[in-house]
């Protein structure tokens, strides 16, 4: 009983407070990433712990002492934790990379942007940074300068990868003959459909569609006849396989100002008029070779990007040393 009374204060002593690690060169860091240091006040901005069992306590009482009452809940938070190092490493790593290809981030531009966009952020939002401050307070997110921690970590994360991934593939091109290629094998997706230009009359009753017809047959113009009795008149183009099938066959198959129907629906009645026919075609070359050279090119730098980083970060992690303090551990 006293040895499990001991580890569960050890444990809890972990989870709520990082243990100081003793030494003037990693004091108050919780890990070394190639002898630059994750502060322990940034990480614990970044994984608070407390405010999460603040927000779970908040929807779930019983599950909030599991966490902090038991060995498992506190192992838990512990794992939690550990994961949150993990990936602050894995940030650490990325900015590092790009400091040794030579497409550093620094500081003052990061903070720079950072301002600008939460200044431009809390204005759209009708808030000043006072209002901003106390609403993060009061929705249990910490205060402004907690948010300005997490927002800058992860902006300067950003900015060395867009850094990385412009140095990677700003040199890919794509050839006339790719975009050519990618045009024969790919035509369908240019096809533009048949369509027709409706005017349309609908009726609720069938006495009020033949009132309709008659006006037409004296003259009457379809559109203000349509107009009158439903509101409504001009459709404006229909693409093939809007209209219900026996429908849209009648439609495409007469001829310009021809009128169709009346036909039977389930609201009532529609008489249509074709005022105009498009028949269907496909984009030529010219008119989709920028859309599509634009497209690939899209496609070539991310694969190219990508297969450079994972293998480059992959190495550069591999080689790098990495010492955990989380907790006094150290590995």
């Amino acid at each position: 009983m006293k040895k499990g009374l001991t580890l569960l204060l050890t444990l809890l002593s972990v989870v709520l407070s990082l243990a100081q690690v003793t030494g003037s060169a990693t004091e108050n860091v919780v890990a070394i990433v190639n002898g630059q240091g994750i502060p322990q006040d940034l990480f614990e901005t970044i994984a608070d712990v407390r405010g999460l069992l603040r927000s779970i306590s908040q929807i779930d009482l019983r599950f909030f002492n599991v966490l902090t009452e038991t060995e498992e809940g506190l192992r838990l938070l512990l794992k939690y934790k550990m994961e949150v190092l993990k990936d602050m490493i894995d940030h650490l790593l990325i900015q590092q990379l790009a400091e040794r290809e030579g497409v550093g981030v620094h500081d003052e531009e990061v903070l720079k942007e950072m301002e600008n966009k939460l200044k431009q952020t809390v204005e759209e939002l009708g808030f000043t940074l006072e209002d901003f401050d106390t609403f993060l307070q009061n929705t249990g997110y910490g205060n402004l300068e907690s948010f300005k921690k997490r927002l800058f970590w992860s902006m300067k994360t950003q900015k060395a990868l867009q850094n990385l991934e412009a140095k990677y593939s700003q040199n890919v091109t794509v050839t006339p003959e790719e975009v050519k290629d990618y045009y024969d094998k790919n035509k369908e997706s240019f096809r533009i459909p048949a369509a027709v230009h409706l005017y349309r009359i609908s009726a609720k009753e069938k006495k009020q569609m033949e009132e309709a017809l008659m006006r037409i047959r004296r003259g009457e113009d379809f559109l203000e006849v349509a107009r009158s009795i439903s509101g409504e008149g001009d459709m404006g183009w229909v693409e093939e396989g809007t209209l219900r099938k026996e429908i849209e066959r009648v439609v495409f198959d007469a001829p310009e100002s021809a009128i169709v129907g009346p036909f039977e629906t389930q609201d009532g009645f529609v008489l249509y008029k074709v005022i105009e026919k498009r028949p269907a075609r496909y984009k030529t070359f010219e008119e989709v070779r920028n859309d599509i050279q634009q497209k690939l090119l899209s496609e070539k730098r991310e694969r190219v990007w990508g297969d450079w980083f994972r293998k480059a970060f992959d190495e550069f992690k591999s080689k790098s040393i990495i010492e955990i303090k989380l907790g006094g551990a150290s590995k």
